[in-house]
Parts: C-alpha cells; structure tokens; sequence
C-alpha cells in the first residue's frame, strides 16, 4: 500500500510537471488568462488553507485536473487550450490540446508537438519530435479543408489521437490528445525499447 508520503510527493510531482509545462511551451502568440493555480480543479481551497490541504487532503485525491485557456494577441489565433488530466494515486490520464486559428499546417503542427515535447510526458523520446510534426503537418494539410480529418499515430509509449473540425468561417480548430500505452494500434504489447511484441504462433 502506497503511503500517505509517497501519495504526496506523487501530487507534488505532478503540480511541478505541469508548471514547467506551462513556462515551457513556446505559444507567444497568446497570454493564459489566468496565473498557475497551485490546487487543481475542481478543489477550491482557502490561501490559508493551502499547506493543510496539500498535507491532508491532496494525497487522496481520486482525480483532478489544469485547465488553461488562452488569449490571443495575433489575428491569426482565435483560442487555445489545454488540459492535463490525473486518476486515482496520482496516475497521468491525458493532455488534451486544442488550438483554433487560420489553417497554417506548419504553425499548428509545430505548436503541438512542442506542447507534446515539453509535457516530460512517461516514454517520450526525444526522436519521436520530428514523425509527429511530419504526420500532423499531413493532418492538418488534408484537403478539402472543410473535412473533418481523424487520426492516431503511436509514438513509443504515447498514444496520439488528433482531430481537425472546420469552424465555418474559413478557420480550422485542430485537437491532439496524448496519452502513455503499454499497447500497439494493433493491440499487441510493447516490450522496453517500446516496440510491438509480435504475437506467440
């Protein structure tokens, strides 16, 4: 049974993980509408409060979550957002990434997968950068653009799932959601190096 400290340090690692999530991601083209909350939604919790809580309370969460929203300050950019998700004993869940603006391939595929690079996500590689730009760059680009376009594509331990939905006005809203496996697309396991088990004949 995992202790009560280590349930803790857990929570803690976590909260610092998506921090310097948010300090990393090179977006300069909005501002986040609101400061790093230290507790997570949905708690709320009183500032004098906080040292308890993160004591008594925060290792027993079953699960919780960051959401931020961006402002834009380019034209081009209409809204941005994220989410980083959390289960039971402090588990990651998913990062869910969304970004509506004109239909720029190389911009959308670029801010993604710098926002995948720098989440220090379990089993990412610093190699798998270059493939998922390359097949978000085709995912963006599919013509017609007034498609919808879905997609998966594993990299390693992490699963992607990406979507592009057009918003009606000539603008495209593109959404990536990543997620660690243990599992190929084909369902079979993966061994350390991250590579498909061929099933026993």
């Amino acid at each position: 049974m995992t202790s009560k400290s280590d349930l803790r340090a857990k929570f803690v690692a976590n909260r610092e993980q998506v921090r310097s999530w948010l300090e990393t991601w090179e977006i300069p083209e909005i501002v986040w509408t609101d400061e790093f909350n230290e507790i997570p939604a949905p708690w709320v919790v009183l500032e004098r409060d906080g040292k308890s809580w993160l004591k008594d309370d925060a290792p027993f969460l079953d699960a919780y979550h960051w959401m931020f929203l961006g402002r834009p300050l380019t034209p081009g950019v209409r809204k941005v957002q994220a989410l980083w998700r959390f289960g039971a004993e402090h588990r990651f869940e998913k990062l869910e990434l969304s970004i509506t603006s004109v239909c720029d391939p190389g911009y959308l595929a670029e801010k993604l997968t710098l926002a995948v690079h720098h989440g220090g996500l379990k089993g990412w590689r610093q190699e798998d950068a270059q493939p998922l730009y390359q097949w978000l760059v085709e995912g963006v680009n599919t013509r017609p653009l007034d498609d919808a376009v879905r997609g998966n594509k594993r990299l390693g331990f992490i699963l992607l799932n990406f979507t592009r939905f057009p918003t009606g006005d000539g603008d495209v809203t593109v959404s990536l959601t990543a997620v660690e496996t243990d599992r190929a697309l084909d369902g079979s396991l993966l061994d350390d190096n991250g590579v498909s088990i061929p099933p026993a004949p």
